[in-house]
């Protein structure tokens, strides 16, 4: 190899190479933000079903008789 070449090589090959290693670092950003989001995810739908089971347990007083009784004596 002459002297040009090597010239053109050596930022050729260090270009590249930075690009590689950016690309990696994007990819491995990209991972760590999927899991945190999945876990986020899995943490929502629980606070989810939670939610679901209190609102099925509010519907059941407000529309249980006693309740609804108590409720029309203390309007009086």
């Amino acid at each position: 190899m002459n002297a040009g070449t090597l010239a053109l090589l050596i930022p050729l090959v260090a270009i590249v190479g930075a690009y590689l290693i950016s690309m990696m670092k994007i990819r491995e950003r990209q991972q760590l933000a999927s899991r945190e989001h999945q876990e986020e995810m899995l943490l929502m739908r629980e606070e989810i079903g939670k939610l679901k089971a209190r609102i099925e347990v509010l519907e059941k007083v407000v529309t249980d008789d006693d309740w609804q009784l108590k409720r029309e004596i203390d309007r009086a």
